[in-house]
């Protein structure tokens, strides 16, 4: 009877008897075979001794408990995917066990039975918003760009500038490599949709912060887009020839060839319709390339320009260890323009005001090469050479009359000049990782050097007929003045930096890290005056100049990296000794400044859920003023704007802070985005304008300030209805900063506000129509504060847009875009409010539709007019430039496609995608078809 009565209470006891046992906390993290999250996944865990069963969460995180000995057994299972069964040791000194990222394969068994029939469109990651192409339907043969387009949070301009969250784009890159030198355009306008699996919006913080995870600074913004599986092996291309009234045309081609991790762009256009070809100007090391537009739409940029392009991109993998990508590029223009402006000034006199009207033809050629090499010995080490080099050249000539008005005088001023110019930009950067057996423990060694080199002769002409009110009679007087001016500038810029994590315990990182720039510039200015009456050539010892100068800073830094189940910070120091050197060979001027700066960083994120996200950033850097603000020789050219130089500026101290906020429901498709910035800057570098007590000249110069500081923002709502067919979007964005400037010695204080609140409405019924209606409505005002005087801007702008297409009888397309604007407080000279209509109609033939003729009319009412208005804390300028107006244009554009492996039938657009490959196996691949459907 006793042993009974033991056996029952020690069987009443036994669950108590195994909890009161240690147990262990296992974690760990569940993908899929792109990296990506996987939610709601069966976990089971068992040891000797205990098991336990959980699921992961929206960040495929999971977490058990169970009592481990010797050794434990995870069993992963979700439906479409390889099961997963693997053993570990169980690490009796382990207080807890990370089991570490695991990655689950698709089942290629049942994935052919497969058929997707929605689709997430967004994907939310710290720094990276994803989105699936799929989910933004377009037809058949259209470029990226047009998904892009229907993207929440994203806007695209008539040129092709993406801004994303409020920031500009300026990279785009293709399967992570860089295409055509990151030029946003040349991807965009020229990759068919019907090839792409997702684009990805990243704040990408440089290849170190990739490798150590530690992020500080301010990142670039770019657009990467993953060409789909099923598409990365083939050829694809398209041809476009088109010709209309007032002699516009454009031609071009591209061609294109994919074979996984090689391949192979060539693009060429010729056009006179203003269609943004590669842009030398922006966009990385010496300036990114824009893309061309084969949907021969006319751009309405200032002025006429015929461009001519071509360029070459490649990417090969060389054996399993290292990877090569580069491109060379190629353009030529010539532009005609014509622009008419008012300006006028805001301080207590009203001093001046100028009316100028101008014209000026000119032409251009760039070239530009670069190339990257990576390098992946093994697994824990990473090498990257990228060197490039770029030239250009470019000539001008133009004439300007203005009239200049202040009390009691008045210049009428004719103008005549030509520019001649020549550059060469090289150089590279290279970068060495290395991780170690604890991949927490790291080292990483980059550098970077730049060589430019600029040469530039004026000729300038200038006639000015003064009146001087002062006298009676008038007095007035005429001077003339004829110079020629060589500008010589070479610059070096070096960086050096190396960095090193180290583990302090688990989630915690310690970085130590060191950064030292230079920058040397010589800038040499030798100007010659001709007398306009004997012809005599003399050298002007004043306003020419040879003017040597540097600027040095080291960074020393450290910071911790921690982390949590649900959040990850950084949090660390900068010291930042500066130095600026310059001297003026020949007049015994001399410059030197130097500071130290003790600068925070920081950077907390935290992850509500796996599509809810909220990042605070702080961060700071200093900024060297620019050579022609530090020369110490007036800039007479122009004799009624002279610049001098202040060779005593001080560098200018900047302080950032960010809040970014991002909200998906993958339920309702939702979603919202929210970005908030404050910028504060010491020692602002800012304009002190002198007006001529007895005429209507001005004198600038320079000087530091302080009291500068900006607060922006933008926000954005997007809620689609009935499976994506329908969307509302509303958004605003607003502005304020505070401006320090000075006038005639007077310091004033410029407060600029602006608000643009924008609504949105979208239909997408497939095969019927495809249109989105836009409304938006700004308001700014900029007040100028004296102390004894304070005058108040203010102007309005509404703009209403409709643009979409409508499809008829399968082949037949009208595409429509209408704009019309709204201005209100402009300047009765140049105050307007035009309507612009652009419309098309297209039909598609021959087999698989590969062909397509389009008859165009851009701008039907002819009202296309270049109107801008800048108001500033001293000045307000409203302009008008010539752009192009009414033409047609009928075109013909031919599309190839021709893949090989994976799915074929699979089409962008369509809610029906079947996510195997073996039906393409059994047809053998694919042929030409045109329209991304293999031929049977």
């Amino acid at each position: 009877m006793k042993r009974l009565a033991c056996l029952l209470i020690f069987a009443a006891f036994w669950p108590c008897l195994l909890q009161a046992q240690h147990k262990t906390a296992l974690r760990g993290n569940v993908t899929d075979s792109s990296g990506s999250p996987l939610p709601s996944v069966t976990v089971k865990a068992f040891s000797a001794t205990d098991s336990t069963t959980g699921v992961t969460d929206d960040n495929g995180t999971f977490s058990l408990q169970l009592v481990i000995k010797d050794s434990v057994r995870l069993v992963v299972s979700a439906v479409g995917y390889q099961g997963y069964d693997r053993k570990k040791k169980w690490p009796a000194a382990e207080s807890a066990l990370s089991w570490g990222t695991l990655s689950l394969t698709p089942d290629a068994s049942v994935l052919g039975e497969i058929i997707v029939t929605s689709v997430n469109p967004i994907t939310v990651k710290e720094d990276t918003i994803e989105y699936k192409a799929s989910a933004y339907k377009v037809r058949e043969g259209a470029p990226i760009e047009d998904a892009i387009k229907k993207m929440p949070d994203i806007t695209v301009d008539k040129d092709g500038q993406i801004t994303a969250q409020g920031k500009q784009v300026t990279r785009v890159r293709v399967n992570g490599k860089d295409f055509f030198g990151g030029d946003v355009q040349t991807a965009t306008r020229n990759l068919p949709a019907d090839i792409v699996d997702n684009i990805q919006i990243i704040d990408d913080y440089g290849d170190q912060a990739n490798l150590t995870g530690i992020k500080s600074g301010e990142p670039e913004k770019i657009l990467n887009i993953n060409i789909r599986k099923d598409r990365n092996r083939g050829l694809f291309g398209n041809a476009t020839a088109a010709g209309g009234t007032e002699g516009r045309f454009t031609g071009g081609i591209s061609a294109n060839r994919f074979r996984d991790e090689q391949q192979l762009s060539l693009l060429a256009s010729i056009n006179n319709t203003n269609t943004p070809t590669f842009n030398f100007g922006g966009g990385g090391r010496g300036g990114g390339m824009r893309g061309m537009n084969f949907n021969t739409g006319g751009g309405f940029g200032g002025g006429i320009t015929t461009m001519r392009s071509a360029g070459l991109n490649f990417r090969d993998q060389w054996g399993k260890q290292l990877s090569v990508y580069g491109s060379y590029s190629f353009t030529s223009s010539g532009s005609r323009n014509e622009s008419t402006s008012f300006s006028q000034d805001i301080n207590p006199l009203n001093i001046r005001s100028t009316n100028r009207s101008s014209n000026s033809e000119s032409s251009s050629l760039n070239q530009r090469l670069t190339l990257n090499a990576e390098y992946r010995p093994d697994t824990m080490t990473f090498i990257k050479v990228s060197p490039y080099f770029s030239h250009s050249k470019s000539e001008q000539e133009g004439r300007s009359q203005s009239l200049i008005q202040r009390p009691l005088y008045q210049t009428l001023q004719n103008s005549r000049n030509a520019n001649e110019s020549s550059s060469i930009n090289t150089g590279g950067n290279f970068s060495y990782s290395r991780r170690f057996k604890n991949k927490a423990r790291s080292l990483s060694i980059s550098g970077e050097f730049n060589y430019s080199y600029r040469n530039q002769d004026q000729e300038q002409h200038n006639r000015y007929q003064n009146a001087d009110s002062t006298y009676v009679p008038v007095l007035e007087t005429d001077t003339i003045q004829q110079q020629s001016i060589n500008l010589h500038n070479v610059n070096t810029q070096t960086n050096l930096r190396a960095s090193y994590t180290q583990p302090l315990r688990t989630r915690l990182v310690l970085e130590l890290s060191y950064d030292w720039n230079r920058s040397v510039t010589r800038n040499d200015r030798t100007v010659i005056d001709n007398d306009p009456f004997t012809n005599i050539k003399a050298f002007n010892p004043d306003q020419s100049n040879y003017f040597d100068y540097s600027f040095i800073t080291n960074r020393i830094g450290t910071s911790l990296k921690g982390s949590g189940i649900k959040f990850n910070y950084v949090a660390g120091v900068t010291l930042q000794p500066i130095l600026l050197e310059g001297e003026s060979v020949g007049k015994e001027i001399r410059t030197r400044y130097s500071n130290f700066n003790v600068i925070p960083v920081a950077r907390f994120v935290y992850n509500f859920s796996r599509s809810n996200t909220l990042t605070a950033t702080y961060g700071g850097q200093a900024r060297q003023p620019g050579f022609m603000q530090l020369q110490p020789v007036a800039d007479s050219s122009n004799l009624n704007n002279i610049v001098i130089g202040n060779p005593d500026l001080e560098a200018e101290q900047n302080n950032r802070f960010t809040l970014q906020y991002n909200k998906f429901d993958s339920k309702s498709g939702n979603s919202l985005f929210a970005n908030l910035s404050f910028d504060q800057t010491s020692n602002k570098i800012v304009s002190n304008r002198f007006n001529s007590p007895n005429g209507t000249g001005r004198t600038t110069t320079y000087l530091n300030a302080n009291g500068f500081y900006m607060l922006s923002g933008n926000a954005s709502y997007t809620r689609p209805f009935n499976k994506r067919k329908y969307t509302t979007g509303v958004s605003v964005n607003g502005q304020y900063n505070n401006n320090i400037s000075f006038t005639d010695n007077l310091r004033n204080r410029g407060n600029n506000w602006s608000v643009r609140p924008s609504a949105n409405f979208r239909v997408d019924l497939e095969n019927i129509i495809d249109a989105s209606l836009n409304v938006s409505y700004s308001v700014s005002q900029t007040t100028t504060r004296y102390t004894a005087f304070t005058n108040v801007t203010k102007a309005r702008t509404l703009n209403l847009g409709l643009n979409g297409r409508n499809y008829f009888f399968k082949d037949f397309t009208l595409g429509y875009d209408v704009t019309q604007v709204f201005n209100y407080g402009f300047s009765r000279n140049v105050n307007s409010n035009p309507i612009v209509v652009n419309v098309y109609t297209e039909y598609r033939f021959l087999k698989n539709k590969i062909a397509t003729v389009r008859l165009q009319g851009f701008d039907l009412f002819n009202q296309n007019t270049g109107i801008s208005r800048d108001v500033s804390e001293t000045t307000i300028i409203e302009s008008r430039s010539l752009r192009l107006a009414r033409y047609f244009l009928l075109s013909l554009n031919i599309r190839l496609q021709k893949f090989t492996g994976g799915n074929n039938r699979q089409r962008n657009g369509s809610n029906e995608s079947p996510r195997g490959s073996g039906e393409n196996r059994r047809n053998g691949g694919g042929g030409f078809d045109g329209g991304g459907r293999s031929a049977r």
